[in-house]
């Protein structure tokens, strides 16, 4: 077993939308520009308090159901995911401050790393590859389990996958919803405040805003001392 800080950690597993890419307005504005010519808009208040974390075709279902629209809604996933990916493709997407130096981090200590998200396939690849790391790392996303988060079955299958046991596995995520999932999964969380109130990442065992001045062997001695206190 690696030891890192005194902290036995083997593996990092990392969330996508909002947790290593700034994706989550994206998202929203993508949703919107595709479902305006049947009239409906999903505030960014309800992206936030509602949808943060959620799947797509969940989301979709959702709004369909709610608005009375009897259309096809992966139909309009399809539509959407091709505009996601169009505008991830001339640039608009962006890694969350500090996350690549903070990934080079982790892999110098040699850690092994997966993602986990409850996104479409084509989307998260399209996200990694934005950020020059696709096919580097497992990834498991909504086309690899039967239920999405806030179940635990994402990161167990990733802990499984990389052979490591579930107390040795340290998870990073944006919403509640993945905080809920990591938490019921048995593995420590750090809550990355990119899109929801700290109040609503209290769960977490720490929130930082973004990766931006931490390394991981930095951020698993701050895990120590706040469980130590007389450390």
């Amino acid at each position: 077993m690696r030891r890192v800080s005194g902290l036995p950690v083997e593996a990092v597993l990392f969330d996508v939308d909002g947790t290593v890419v700034d994706s989550e307005l994206l998202h929203l504005d993508t949703f919107n520009e595709v479902l305006a010519s049947l009239g409906i808009k999903i505030t960014q208040k309800d992206w936030q308090n509602r949808f943060l974390g959620m799947g797509s075709l969940d989301i979709m279902k959702t709004m369909f159901s709610e608005k009375g629209v009897s259309e096809n809604p992966v139909d309009w996933i399809s539509k959407r995911r091709q505009l996601y990916q169009k505008r991830v493709a001339e640039g608009a997407l962006d890694p969350v401050p500090g996350f690549l130096d903070f990934y080079s981090s982790v892999k110098q200590a040699g850690l092994k790393i997966a993602f986990v998200s409850s996104g479409d396939p084509a989307n998260v690849a399209a996200a990694l590859r934005s950020l020059g790391i696709e096919g580097e790392n497992p990834v498991i996303d909504s086309s690899h389990v039967r239920f999405l988060k806030p179940n635990p079955e994402g990161y167990l299958l990733a802990a499984q996958h990389l052979q490591i046991p579930v107390a040795r596995c340290l998870a990073f995520e944006d919403s509640p919803v993945g905080i809920e999932a990591v938490k019921a999964a048995h593995m420590q969380c750090i809550a990355v405040a990119t899109n929801s109130s700290p109040e609503a990442l209290q769960s977490a065992s720490l929130i930082i805003s973004d990766f931006s001045e931490w390394t991981i062997t930095k951020l698993l001695r701050r895990i120590r001392r706040r469980a130590s206190p007389q450390a």
